[in-house]
């Protein structure tokens, strides 16, 4: 027996997963309009324009204290190890935008928010695999497959990866989602002789993981050079404080109108009120409006990572008495001289009557909330998912259901 033949049979038999699909499918793919489809991939310019006018106000305010309430909204609880210092230290090649991404939208075109790069990558996957048993034609590249395409476009040679997975809040999916693009891509401790220090290419799904890695202070000097990271080396797209950029008075006349038609209406939650389309507002003002004209999300807006994933600090307004809404605004403030931030954004929702498998192949039908998810890469949108639920925090559920969204056929 070779004893080294042995040793790799044991390792390579681990790990086995079991974890399993976690939440629902839909019977069939989610349609969408020819025009509407067509505008997704249109899209993504307008998105880019919008990270880009977002980093250049950044690097702007990072090196003046002309505004320091923009500097202090944009840094907010980022611990000070990498915080402002650290980001002045920083050269122009770190200040990047993402590599790739993915929308949350109320109905297709109003994002609520943009993550770098995102989960539900391998459940996006999962949904075009069955929809892909249902229309073998189907005239759509598969994710893993574009994925792989655009990022070996995009380094110019074949990918090797380092995926740090620690802070990904669905592993199950990225492990999913991984080893479809497999072999096209090679990953850091997945296949043999790829060692975190030979890669090309770094995914992490938190700025704070990011910049604590044993790797990070060997690489940064590399970044841009022969190393590329797929959420950028510094806060600034690891939060949802841009959100309010497009329309908060003190930074709206950077933003063209057109990228305000894709972002639902986002402003800061400040002690000076709150600016709603009307004018500004006090908080307590606010907090009397009838509940018909409180239709709007309470988010936590900062980079604190306990706070900033998965809905954890959420809060639907028009659910609140006057009296709960204006003790939850003043519970959020008493934070905001310590850097905390949250953000006001305009409720836009959309019901659907669709049909699903429950977990036990039972065929359903029910009226659920949609919210969808445009993937995108540096050449162009990857692929989209349908997510329903009861519930106004939809995704990531175990009773939402999920589809592949395609042109109507």
């Amino acid at each position: 027996m070779n004893i080294y033949s042995w040793a790799d049979k044991q390792f390579n038999s681990s790990p086995k997963y079991e974890t399993g699909f976690t939440q629902l499918l839909g019977c069939v793919p989610y349609f969408v309009e020819q025009n509407d489809w067509n505008m997704v991939d249109f899209r993504r310019q307008k998105i880019m324009d919008f990270m880009r006018v977002s980093l250049d106000i950044f690097k702007k305010t990072l090196f003046s204290d002309d505004d320091p309430i923009i500097k202090s909204w944009l840094i907010n609880e980022t611990p000070s190890s990498i915080g402002i210092n650290y980001h002045q230290s920083l050269q122009e090649q770190h200040f990047s935008l993402p590599v790739f991404y993915r929308t949350d939208e109320s109905s297709l075109g109003k994002i609520m928010e943009i993550q770098c790069p995102g989960s539900l990558w391998g459940e996006l996957q999962l949904s075009y695999e069955y929809a892909h048993t249902q229309f073998p034609t189907i005239n759509i590249p598969s994710p893993a497959k574009a994925f792989a395409n655009q990022l070996t476009e995009y380094l110019g040679r074949q990918p090797i990866t380092h995926h740090l997975l620690d802070d990904a809040t669905a592993q199950s999916g990225m492990r999913y989602f991984i080893e479809k693009t497999r072999p096209e891509i090679k990953y850091a401790n997945i296949d043999n002789g790829v060692r975190p220090e030979n890669c090309n290419f770094v995914r992490n799904h938190f700025y704070w993981g990011l910049c604590s890695e044993i790797y990070f202070l060997n690489r940064l000097p590399r970044i841009g050079i022969d190393l590329f990271y797929d959420l950028p080396p510094h806060v600034l797209f690891s939060q949802k404080a841009t959100l309010v950029l497009p329309f908060w008075s003190k930074t709206r006349h950077y933003f063209s109108d057109d990228i305000r038609d894709i972002i639902n209406f986002s402003v800061p939650l400040l002690p000076t009120g709150i600016e709603l389309e009307t004018g500004l507002v006090s908080i307590s003002e606010f907090a009397k409006l009838p509940r018909k004209k409180r239709c709007y999300y309470l988010k936590y807006a900062g980079s604190k990572v306990s706070s900033n994933w998965g809905g954890q600090a959420v809060y639907r307004l028009s659910n609140l008495s006057s009296e709960n809404c204006l003790a939850l605004f003043n519970k959020c403030l008493e934070r905001y001289d310590g850097g905390e931030i949250w953000l006001i954004q305009k409720e836009d929702t959309k019901d659907d009557t669709i049909s699903y498998y429950d977990l036990d192949s039972t065929k359903k039908e029910k009226k659920l909330r949609l919210k969808l998810s445009s993937f995108y890469g540096p050449n162009s949108c990857i692929g989209v998912l349908a997510m329903h639920n009861d519930f106004y925090k939809v995704h990531g559920k175990n009773d939402t259901v999920i589809s592949f969204v395609m042109p109507n056929i």
